[in-house]
């Protein structure tokens, strides 16, 4: 009889040999894989939820700024108008201004009209009998009193029976110099930021004012309206919240700050007016989706292990009557490699070319991994490129909406003020019964009209002046210069530096743009009689700077009115490249308009 200790011992032997060979060449390789793969996938999602709430913190303060500017657009040219008119006192006029305003812009919950002492005048609605009717000590009137400017005031606790946290914007009455009232219009300041957009996807919402205190605040925050923030003192949640608000625009993490305890990642953005918008996602969000794709991603490694297992215990029960069957399939899957191949000294003679074969194997795996980890890194980088492409994107459909609504005022109402200023020339009396003079004049009004048409057809062409492009600056000005010259009585001087090179496209067109924008204003509204423009190079060194200045000898503007949409626009165009402008009144009489534009740095 054989010797069954001599018949089974090889096959005890195949055994623990082919498992040692299939944990090295299998099983440590793909734990390596799997652990690279969750980290590379932490990564990537925590890279996601950043861009996702920053991009969505940005829109959403762009949103409220323009939603601010409006409605203080609208008391502007409410109180411009009853300016205008002279009729300040007139309280029946202003109790059907309030109310057309109030019809027109539902936001507004309630609108007044204050004089000069904080004593209302008119409101809507209408105080109830036995109010206080004085302001005189809330911050929407003491603000536009002391500044001349108008003002998005902090929240405060609102009267009426409702007794609701509100926020007003208001506009100064100035008659000449002198003080004589406010328009204020007050907002509920839960209504600010709609929250169901942002609830709906995750988003927790704090909204501040000047003094950090609470505007708006979501439901997952443990803060109420009024409810003001230390950075030094009260709970820890509300100081790291504080300090979060005041930091930079970045993305960080900030432990227990929600109302359940959790954590969660926080992007502050600061406001126009001052004020500071925080938005928050809950670290949980992105925990869940970390484990749900660890889960997944172990779950099919367990399917795959699982599987080799069984396949592993089904061929070896059939080891023994098919060895050579198997190290023949085992070779042709390692495909005849001619690498140097490594065997295993202890291992049995008879399973030294299934080592060869599992060696093969192990290095066709690690050329896969190497494969799958550049394809990884190939598909990180180009989600990344693609949420930059669709953040541009969106950033340039605004800029050419913005651009749009300049080039429809600087162009086409440049256009219809020479036309007005032609056709105010024709009641001129020196001109006397010449008809051609008349005439003269009536063609040009023509002209100037195909013009405007022609302006108006192809409008979309027109985002950038073409004589910048052809003649540069000083041509373009000067162009304009005689233009404007020719249809007034302004005598305009040019002044021009000379530069040895031409600069960027867009400071130039910044440069005549605001040019434009104020000899308008000088032959509009001055009643000068001279001005002159001046452009130069600064160069301090560090930096270029290109200074336009364009003085007038007229009745000056008033700064602190702010102006229209012309002032506006210039102030628009040099922020834009990270420039200013500003008006002054001039001693003895005349505005000075300095604007001031970077050259470095400008593509």
């Amino acid at each position: 009889m054989p010797d069954t200790a001599t018949t089974t011992r090889p096959g005890w032997a195949l055994l623990g040999e082919f498992t040692k060979l299939l944990l090295l060449a299998v099983a440590l390789p793909v734990l390596v894989l799997v652990g690279l793969l969750l980290w590379q996938l932490s990564l990537s999602v925590h890279a996601r939820y950043s861009a996702r709430l920053a991009a969505t913190a940005s829109s959403t303060a762009r949103e409220l700024d323009s939603f601010l500017r409006v409605h203080m657009a609208t008391m502007q040219v409410l109180a411009d108008r009853r300016i205008a008119a002279g009729d300040i006192d007139d309280v029946a006029g202003w109790d059907t201004d309030l109310a057309r305003i109030n019809r027109h812009y539902p936001a507004f919950a309630h609108l007044l009209v204050a004089g000069a002492d904080g004593q209302v005048l008119a409101a809507n609605p209408a105080l109830a009998g036995g109010s206080d009717r004085s302001v005189a000590g809330r911050e929407y009137f003491q603000v536009p009193r002391e500044s001349g400017r108008g003002h998005v005031s902090g929240v405060y606790m609102g009267r009426g029976p409702e007794r609701s946290p509100r926020v007003a914007v208001s506009v100064p009455l100035l008659q000449g110099d002198r003080f004589a009232g406010v328009v204020s219009g007050s907002m509920p300041a839960a209504a600010l930021v709609p929250g169901h957009g942002l609830e709906e996807h995750g988003f927790e919402l704090l909204l501040l004012d000047r003094e950090l205190t609470v505007v708006q605040a979501s439901p997952g925050l443990s803060l109420q309206a009024l409810e003001r923030l230390d950075a030094r003192g009260g709970r820890e949640a509300e100081r790291d919240l504080a300090r979060a608000a005041r930091s930079s625009s970045l993305v960080r993490e900030l432990r227990g700050v929600l109302r359940d305890g959790g954590d969660a990642l926080a992007v502050p953005v600061a406001l126009e007016n001052g004020w500071r918008l925080l938005l928050l996602q809950p670290r949980a969000a992105l925990d869940a989706e970390l484990r749900r794709t660890a889960l997944a991603l172990l779950g099919l490694l367990a399917l795959v292990l699982g599987g080799v297992m069984i396949v592993v215990v089904l061929r070896m029960r059939r080891l023994r009557r098919s060895v050579r069957g198997l190290l023949e399939r085992m070779q042709q899957f390692a495909l005849d490699s001619d690498s140097d191949q490594v065997v295993p000294g202890r291992m049995p003679r008879e399973l030294r070319p299934l080592a060869d074969a599992m060696n093969a194997l192990a290095a066709r795996a690690r050329a896969s991994y190497d494969e799958v980890s550049f394809s990884l890194q190939e598909q990180r980088r180009l989600r990344e490129e693609l949420q930059t492409v669709a953040q541009r994107l969106l950033t340039v459909q605004e800029d050419e909406r913005r651009t749009l609504s300049r080039e429809l005022h600087d162009d086409i109402g440049q256009s219809i003020t020479a036309i007005k200023l032609a056709a105010t020339s024709l009641t001129d009396e020196s001109l006397g019964g010449d008809p051609e003079a008349r005439r003269e004049i009536l063609d040009e009004v023509i002209a100037i009209a195909d013009q405007t048409v022609h302006k108006l057809r192809d409008l979309s062409l027109l985002l950038r002046p073409p004589q910048l492009d052809s003649l540069g600056l000083e041509p373009a000005l000067r162009g304009q210069i005689a233009l404007l010259s020719r249809n007034s009585r302004v005598r305009i001087e040019l002044d021009v530096a000379p530069v040895d090179e031409r600069l960027p496209a867009a400071v130039e067109l910044a440069c005549f743009r605001i040019a434009q924008e104020a000899l308008t204003n000088v032959v509009r509204h001055a009643a000068a009689t001279r001005a002159r423009v001046e452009v130069a190079l600064a160069d301090d060194g560090r930096a270029r700077t290109l200074v336009l200045r364009v003085v007038d000898d007229g009745r000056g503007l008033d700064p602190a009115r702010g102006g229209g949409l012309g002032m506006l626009t210039m102030r628009e165009r040099a922020a834009q490249l990270g420039g200013n402008v500003v008006v002054v009144a001039r001693v003895g009489g005349g505005t000075e308009v300095v604007a001031r534009l970077p050259v470095d740095g400008v593509a």
